[in-house]
């Protein structure tokens, strides 16, 4: 029995014509450590230039033995390798950072400034526009005005608004009057101080104070340390101790009736003050006002 027919093809390297097979590409032979060399001389002699765009010409004048293409396909990976390397570079230093912040423990005033922020959330322009309002106030008082240097007469200032502004409206306090300055030519006007400190509780940049204000200003804030310490810090330590505790303790879940079913909720009256809130924003850790009175001497 005969086996079956089977056409005979011509070998491929005997096929001419539109159909005979591609030429396989050959491999691409390594680069060299002395063309690496020459194609970094001329890249270094292009950049020298401050040419816009990467010529390929000049560089094919320094490898002759490789072609446009070639150099550009080096070029492109060598630019993927350096910016992996840039990715995972910038990726360890984050994650040793990382490491780090979680290895450091944070500062009682980061523990503090941190539990404040979570308290007042939502509340930080209403608690700027209160102190601001404050500080509007006292820019008006009769004493302030009666202790600055020279002493202001107490009618010269215009009285506050009795009606009040909204928490968040910006109050903009009367311009004090020209005074005669002091003997000496030293001057302070409390006004303008409670105005500055007014205005940087609402976020603003007040006109820069003259010096007898800026001294007063700088004053008020070294005699910070000073005040702290004149506190009665056993109590303070005491109720700032138990109000850490109830404020980070967990809340167990409230007794109530089965939730509703899912959908709109109901209208229902609006909470009514900082009750509804249930803390107050210019005292989150509800701290007494007898603890903040200077202690008194023992013995």
């Amino acid at each position: 029995m005969k086996p079956p027919l089977r056409p005979r093809l011509a070998p491929a390297r005997y096929v001419t014509g539109p159909g005979a097979a591609a030429e396989p590409e050959r491999p691409r032979a390594a680069w060299s450590v002395r063309e690496k060399r020459a194609l970094l001389a001329a890249l270094r002699a292009q950049a020298a230039l401050g040419l816009p765009e990467l010529q390929p010409r000049p560089l094919r004048d320094r490898l002759p033995r490789r072609s446009e293409a070639e150099i550009l396909s080096f070029l492109c990976r060598l630019r993927g390798r350096a910016a992996r390397e840039a990715v995972r570079t910038q990726f360890r230093h984050c994650l040793e950072q990382q490491r780090r912040r979680r290895a450091q423990l944070p500062a009682p005033i980061e523990v503090w400034l941190e539990l404040a922020e979570t308290l007042a959330e939502g509340l930080e322009e209403a608690t700027a526009a209160a102190f601001s309002q404050v500080l509007t106030v006292a820019a008006t008082e009769p004493l302030s005005l009666l202790h600055s240097v020279p002493p202001h007469p107490a009618g010269s200032a215009a009285r506050p608004d009795a009606g009040g502004s909204a928490p968040g409206t910006p109050v903009t306090p009367p311009s004090p009057p020209p005074q005669p300055r002091a003997p000496g030519g030293f001057a302070v006007n409390f006004q303008r101080v409670y105005e500055y400190l007014g205005r940087l509780c609402r976020g603003g940049k007040g006109p820069p104070l003259p010096p007898g204000e800026s001294a007063v200003v700088l004053a008020l804030l070294g005699s910070l340390p000073p005040e702290l310490g004149a506190l009665d810090r056993a109590a303070l330590r005491a109720h700032l101790r138990a109000a850490y505790g109830a404020l980070t303790a967990p809340r167990p879940p409230a007794p109530g009736p089965p939730p509703a079913p899912a959908g709109p909720p109901a209208p229902g009256p609006p909470s009514s003050g900082w009750g509804g809130v249930g803390l107050c924003p210019l005292n989150l850790f509800l701290v007494p006002l007898r603890l903040l009175a200077r202690a008194e001497p023992s013995g």
